[in-house]
């Protein structure tokens, strides 16, 4: 702020821009609100009075444009957001005046994520509370969910199973998503509302046969829709109501059968917006979470407002699907915008991210459609347009003025790769002179001539594809393109995604993280600190081995032994083993040897079969072995032992169990010409080591992690409960944490078990020391970890230890993260945690618990594993 005028200024390595917005002052004692967004050299800002005179009015925005050249700010998770002033130990811009603020803020954004004031890292001077901030009008009751989330609700004590009524309010521009879901434990009965393709899909289930129905018509136009889902027995009619011109729509669906009631008890959940990571579905149902708003929602006539619930995450107040910047597609699609006049003196700038090294990124053509015959010769031959695609990793740029005559900038995949899944920047000018230029990132400009000066009438523009008509229109092939697109600018002004000319399978407003992630820091880079640093890091170097002792086991560590030929299978689905082999060997005579070890009542161990399953060999665990054959045997020459590949699909087979294989022989399955070596497969998933003996549990070697949940907001209270057995005195047992200060973490640490929390105001550690020499006595160890709010409760074998922060207004512990057991990857942040050495021994029975609802972490179906063998715990050494 310069004499009551809000100022905007930024460097991207090329020079100072500054804009200030000229209309309004600021120091007259109302709140305002400031928008500012920098997009490649273009600064814009915006200032909305929310009080006096002039609030309600609608401000005009100003820009200005930075040096050319470059075009990138270089921060990384590493840089400091300063708010209200600077601290004196940062160096300050010359360019930038002031260094302090005095005045009141209110809700803080950045990249559309709320900044939590009161979650700040650092602080100087006095900084104290304010009034409130105006807010949002939007109706009580109003969320929004991010596409990574979801919300529970309890079901409503009032249930008929004959009657169900289900009423809420939906604006998204989502494609395909999850609305609502519901079932019964053992999912015989169960009830959604999908999204697909943009039409609404309802299914639904009373326990003899699915009745289901689909919209004629796509709701997912950005606008509300009101929707109702009536059923009455066996009948479900549902109706979608634009609230905006009244139109309607009506779909009925008839379930299967006799059953006429849906017996949802009590206890069992209604889900909005996506499902948990964990657990089990019906296989109809849509598992890719919603991204847009909700409201009035009304279950057999209980109203809910899913902020009131105890079980939600990535959901918000308010609603926000306005000014959207961003887009991606995950399969073939497009959207349409209004196009520019190509000008000499006009600039095209946007932002893209891939996987793939062939797609059409932005097409802009001349004419609307439809069009006459004559016209679709003429455009064929020399119709304006401007081309912008991935073409086998080159990125191509074609502009045709419209003479015949088309030209092109080349920019080859050996001068760096495009489709890494990073940010890639690009702009093109129209320049004096018969020219233009393309911009890759902040590489040289590459230029071309054009035949003319002339202006270039483009009044269509594609991006990510084109639909049939300008297929056939254009003479174009469409090549899909698949990832994100952002920011697309035509002469500083930013295109806005919520109000496109059309579009299909495009996710308005989503734009997944495509990047790989960082790569861990060396060893030598991270002895490297400032002499002053600000902060110490969020996670600590590797532990130095102590004097005496190569590790930090346990002195009396005894490494498990396994079977010498035997391979456990079962520990996730679709482990498995492959064998190619002669199938003439088997058509009249067929015998198998093996020995079997299991604990399971049921399972599959072999299969192989012909393509269409007419004929097949199975031997399948159910109390006893059974070899199903016939007299002459056709089959095609793979056999799978242990469970079946994940895009392997069969019917005639009972379920996949945890079993031990092995033949103290040969270590081979044996029959006459037909002999299967499993040492040597011809593929292999997820098979483990076969201990001597076993007991529950799931073993840790000591160098990996598992992934247990994809996101999960710890908040106010949780409960973590589990037993372990381990051979090292150091070692991260769990870790929730964001990439800022909030965290929870539990670990042992030099033979001290530690929990510790970070709800955003400092770490505070409840910490428990055995008694004799730590946990390294072979035993299990029981551990209960309490979250109370600022509180912590620490129960160890019965032993309790506690402990508090002294900032009791700090709570709530901010994540929507990932939780790791046992370890963590490589260049991922742990606010919580003090140590990064992986836990070796044995964990089993993990219960996280929030408002008395238990979720019972199944390690076998872990989102991400390694060195980590569910299911089987070495007995008697961890």
């Amino acid at each position: 702020m310069r004499k009551g005028k809000v100022n905007f200024l930024w460097d991207v390595g090329s020079g100072v821009g500054r804009v200030e917005y000229p209309h309004h002052t600021i120091n007259d004692g109302n709140w305002h609100r400031i928008e500012a967004s920098r997009n490649g050299l273009n600064g814009t800002i915006s200032v909305y009075p929310l009080e006096g005179p002039m609030a309600g009015m609608m401000p005009t925005p100003a820009s200005a444009n930075s040096p050319t050249a470059y075009t990138i700010l270089d921060v990384d998770q590493n840089a400091y957001l300063f708010v209200g002033g600077i601290l004196g130990t940062a160096k300050k811009a010359e360019a930038v005046r002031a260094s302090t603020f005095i005045g009141c803020m209110g809700e803080t954004f950045l990249d559309g994520k709320p900044i939590g004031l009161w979650n700040y890292r650092e602080r100087e001077g006095d900084c104290k509370g304010c009034v409130v901030s105006p807010q949002r009008t939007d109706g009580e009751g109003t969320v929004q969910l991010d596409g990574e989330g979801y919300a529970a609700v309890g079901r409503p004590t009032r249930w008929n199973p004959n009657v169900s009524t289900i009423i809420f309010k939906f604006r998204t521009f989502s494609s395909d998503s999850l609305l609502m879901y519901l079932a019964t434990e053992d999912m015989k009965d169960f009830m959604s509302l999908e999204l697909s393709e943009g039409k609404v899909r309802v299914n639904f289930d009373l326990g003899s046969g699915v009745g289901r129905a689909l919209s004629a018509r796509r709701h997912n136009d950005g606008r509300w829709k009101a929707l109702t889902m009536s059923r009455n027995k066996k009948q479900a009619t549902v109706i979608v109501v634009d609230i905006d011109d009244g139109a309607e729509e009506k779909i009925v669906a008839i379930s299967q059968g006799s059953a006429t009631g849906l017996n949802l008890k009590e206890n069992q959940k209604i889900y909005f917006g996506g499902l948990p990571t964990i657990g089990n579905y019906r296989s109809e149902v849509n598992l890719k979470r919603y991204a847009g708003c909700l409201r009035d929602i009304e279950v057999s006539r209980t109203p809910y407002n899913l902020l009131s619930s105890t079980d939600y995450t990535g959901v918000t107040k308010g609603c926000n699907v306005e000014n959207l910047y961003t887009v991606s597609f995950s399969k073939p699609g497009y959207m349409e915008l209004g196009g520019p006049s190509l000008e000499v003196g006009t600039e095209i700038s946007l932002s893209f991210s891939t996987l793939s090294d062939s797609g059409i990124i932005l097409l802009a053509v001349g004419g609307a459609s439809p069009i006459s015959p004559s016209q679709r010769r003429r455009r064929q031959s020399g119709e304006p347009y401007l081309s912008v695609m991935l073409n086998k990793g080159s990125l191509e740029v074609l502009i045709n003025t419209g003479s015949h005559s088309q030209r092109r900038v080349v920019r080859r995949p050996d001068q760096g790769n495009l489709s890494d899944g990073r940010e890639h920047s690009l702009r093109i000018e129209r320049l004096p002179g018969r020219f233009f230029a393309v911009q890759v990132d902040e590489e040289p400009k590459r230029e071309a001539s054009l035949p003319n000066d002339q202006p270039i009438r483009l009044q269509r523009i594609f991006l990510g594809g084109i639909p049939a008509d300008v297929e056939q229109t254009s003479n174009r092939v469409n090549v899909p393109f698949q990832g994100c697109i952002w920011n697309l600018m035509v002469n500083s002004v930013l295109s806005d995604f919520s109000r496109p000319v059309s579009f299909e399978n495009a996710e308005i407003g989503q734009c997944p993280n495509l990047a790989p992630p960082p790569p861990p820091i060396p060893e030598e880079e991270e002895k490297k600190v400032d002499s002053k640093p600000v902060r110490p890091p969020l996670t600590p170097a590797p532990a130095k081995p102590r004097p005496g002792r190569p590790d930090d086991s346990c002195a009396s560590a005894v490494a498990p032994t396994s079977l010498e030929k035997a391979y456990q299978f079962g520990l996730t689905r679709n482990s498995h083993m492959s064998f190619a082999f002669d199938d003439t060997k088997v058509r009249e005579r067929l015998i198998l040897e093996f020995e079997l070890r299991t604990k399971e009542l049921s399972g599959l161990v072999l299969y192989m079969a012909r393509i269409n399953h007419a004929d097949f060999v199975s031997i399948q665990v159910w109390l006893l072995c059974t070899l199903i054959n016939a007299d002459l045997l056709d089959v095609v020459g793979k056999v799978y032992v242990g469970g079946l590949p994940q895009n392997y699909t069969t019917k005639r087979i009972g379920p996949v169990k945890t079993y031990c294989l092995y033949n103290k022989q040969r270590n081979k399955l044996v029959s006459e010409d037909f002999k299967l070596d499993m040492a040597a497969p011809t593929s292999s998933y997820m098979v483990g080591r076969c201990f001597v003996s076993t007991e529950t549990g799931t073993y840790f070697d000591g160098t990996g992690y598992l992934k247990a949940v994809s996101s999960y907001r710890v908040g106010l209270d949780v409960s973590i409960a589990f037993e372990f057995r381990t051979s090292k005195t150091s070692g991260v047992l769990l870790a929730v944490s964001n990439q800022a200060n909030d965290g929870l973490g539990l670990e042992i640490v030099d033979g001290k078990l530690l929990f510790h929390v970070d709800n955003g105001a400092g770490r505070i550690t409840a910490k428990h020391v055995p008694e004799g020499r730590s946990f390294c006595d072979g035993q299990w160890h029981s551990v209960t970890a309490n979250k109370l709010r600022h509180r912590l409760e620490l129960v160890v074998d019965g032993v309790t230890s506690q402990a508090q922060s002294p900032n009791a207004r700090s709570n709530t512990c901010d994540t929507n993260d990932p939780i790791y057991v046992g370890g963590y990857p490589a260049g991922v942040r742990q606010a919580a945690l003090s140590t990064r050495s992986s836990f070796r021994g044995c964990m089993k029975s993990l219960k996280i618990t929030k408002a008395s609802k238990t979720m019972d972490v199944q390690f076998n179906k872990a989102l991400e594993i390694k060195g980590v063998q569910p299911l089987s715990c070495p007995a008697g050494a961890a």
